[in-house]
Order: C-alpha cells, then sequence, then structure tokens
C-alpha cells in the first residue's frame, strides 16, 4: 500500500496528497472523510462522493461536506449539498444539520418547484439558527453552511431542474463532454468565472433570506446534472483541459453503470497543486422511459 493518495493526476501534481494521512485522534462513521453512495432507479441514477481535502485530512480535521437526495415519488428526485464555511468553529456540523433538515422538508411537498426549493434553503437557516440558540448565543456563526438544493422533474424528453442556493455551492450541465455552468454571472464564461459573493446560512432572519439564488435548467436524455462545493467547482474553472475533460470521461459510465459509488469517490480525490479543500459531488441523470 503506498502512502498517501496514488490517484488521479489532473494537471501539476499535488506534493501533500503523496504524504500519509494521520489517523485522527476521534473518528467515526458520521464524520468519515471518505463517504460513498449511489442507487439505480427506473427514472434516475444517482452517484454521491465527498473527501475530505488535504488541509482537513493532514491536519487531522473532518470532512465539512455534506449531500443528501430525496426521491419522494417516481419522476421525482432532489439533491442537496452542503459545504461548511471553515472559518467557522462548527461549519461540518452545520453542513450536517442543514442538509438533514432541507432533506426532511422536501420529502414532505407534494408540490416541486422554485418554490419547495426556497423553502427547503429558509428550512435549513430556520433549524440551524434553532440548533444556536439551544447551545448558545456565539453558536449561530460557528455553524455556518453554504447549501445548494436541485429539484429535478421528468419529461418524456428528458428532465428540468429548478435550484436554489446560498453562497459558492454550485451546479453544471454535463452534455456530450461540454460542461455548463448554472449559476453563472450575465457575461461570463461558464468555467473562468469567480464567484465572490458568499453569504452563508444561517439567514439574516426567520425566514427572511434574501440572498438565496434560483435558476433552472433543461436536462436531455443522456446529460448529467452534477452539484459540487467549491473544491470541485473551482479545479474545474481552472482546468478545462485537464480536470474538466477528465471528470467528463469518467462520468460517462454513471448511466451504463460502469461507475460506481466507490469509482466516483476515487475520481473525487484527484491530486492537483493548490486544490486543498473538501470535495463533495453529487450526480444524476434521468433516464428515457423504458
Amino acid at each position: 500500500m503506498t502512502p498517501g493518495w496514488g490517484g488521479p493526476v489532473w494537471g501539476e501534481p499535488s506534493p501533500a496528497m503523496g504524504a500519509p494521512v494521520p489517523v485522527r485522534a476521534i473518528a467515526g462513521a458520521a464524520a468519515a472523510n471518505y463517504r460513498a453512495d449511489g442507487g439505480r432507479s427506473a427514472d434516475f441514477v444517482v452517484l454521491a462522493s465527498s473527501v475530505a481535502g488535504t488541509a482537513h485530512r493532514l491536519g487531522g480535521g473532518r470532512c465539512e461536506d455534506a449531500y443528501a437526495w430525496v426521491k419522494p415519488r417516481p419522476g421525482r428526485l432532489g439533491l442537496i449539498i452542503a459545504d461548511g464555511v471553515s472559518t467557522a468553529g462548527r461549519g461540518g456540523d452545520g453542513a450536517d444539520l442543514a442538509v438533514a433538515a432541507a432533506a426532511r422538508y422536501l420529502s414532505e411537498r407534494e408540490d416541486w418547484g422554485v418554490a419547495e426549493c426556497r423553502g427547503a434553503v429558509e428550512r435549513a437557516s430556520d433549524y440551524l439558527r434553532a440548533a444556536a440558540r439551544a447551545s448558545g448565543p456565539a453558536s449561530a456563526a460557528e455553524l455556518s453552511t453554504t447549501l445548494v438544493v436541485a429539484l429535478v422533474t421528468t419529461r418524456t424528453d428528458g428532465a428540468v431542474a429548478v435550484m436554489a442556493r446560498v453562497g459558492d455551492n454550485t451546479g453544471f450541465v454535463l452534455d456530450g463532454g461540454v460542461w455548463r455552468e448554472i449559476f453563472v454571472p450575465p457575461g461570463s464564461d461558464d468555467l473562468h468565472h469567480v464567484v465572490t459573493d458568499v453569504l452563508p446560512l444561517p439567514g439574516p432572519g426567520e425566514s427572511e433570506l434574501s440572498t438565496v439564488e434560483t435558476a433552472s435548467v433543461e436536462l436531455p436524455h443522456g446529460a448529467a446534472l452534477v452539484l459540487v462545493t467549491d473544491g470541485i467547482a473551482n479545479p474545474l474553472r481552472d482546468g478545462p483541459t485537464t480536470v474538466a475533460p477528465a471528470l467528463a470521461e469518467i462520468l460517462r459510465g454513471g448511466p451504463t453503470g460502469d461507475l460506481s459509488p466507490l469509482g466516483l469517490m476515487a475520481a473525487a480525490d484527484f491530486s492537483r497543486r493548490g486544490c486543498q479543500d473538501d470535495r463533495t459531488i453529487v450526480v444524476a441523470w434521468a433516464l428515457p422511459p423504458a
């Protein structure tokens, strides 16, 4: 067994990825630094993974990203990712709480659209504020996290997704090997813009989140909806000839069953100089009717 990581190198390798990962003083399944899951139904394929970045692994920390999906009925799928703010103190806990609250909210919805996307973000924010009140007045800032929610609905020609986010998590459509970012400022190049306005949860007041961004996107059959934290989004943007094509090639195996959750996790743990943040990726494909 080779110390450190011996997986894909996309661009100039990261020296930190070759160092042995130290044993953490306390570790458990709930805060695992390597997570992978997935599944297939008659209408969707879903794959998800999170890996701790080298900054957390070598420092003895935990992965502060979280993800979930919700499939309340045929033809509907909800995807959620969160990235705990690294300077918050308990950002990883905040990400876990936010994702769980949003998933519970979505599992109870009858409708499935922009209002429910925003509602999931607001429910997560409300839950974080309640958790903070239970822990003390200084806890709200300690639980800060970003969040993105996507609700997918199948149609005869593919699917449509509506999305809402707070912070710099983002989403891409991958179609025919071409990446298209969904939350892109007007006039910006999909893979060459920088997100500067990061306003994490909890929001400013009870069910009052004026900073929520929303978007919608068409997903033809064969196209992937890819939600990522900035640990993957930033390398995608600055690696149009390295990270972007390599990850696109790996994701081709999702609908065919050639890519497993463990394979996606291994890909997310790529080596690239300067990329030390936690990485989460959740991918969904709408399947054509049988």
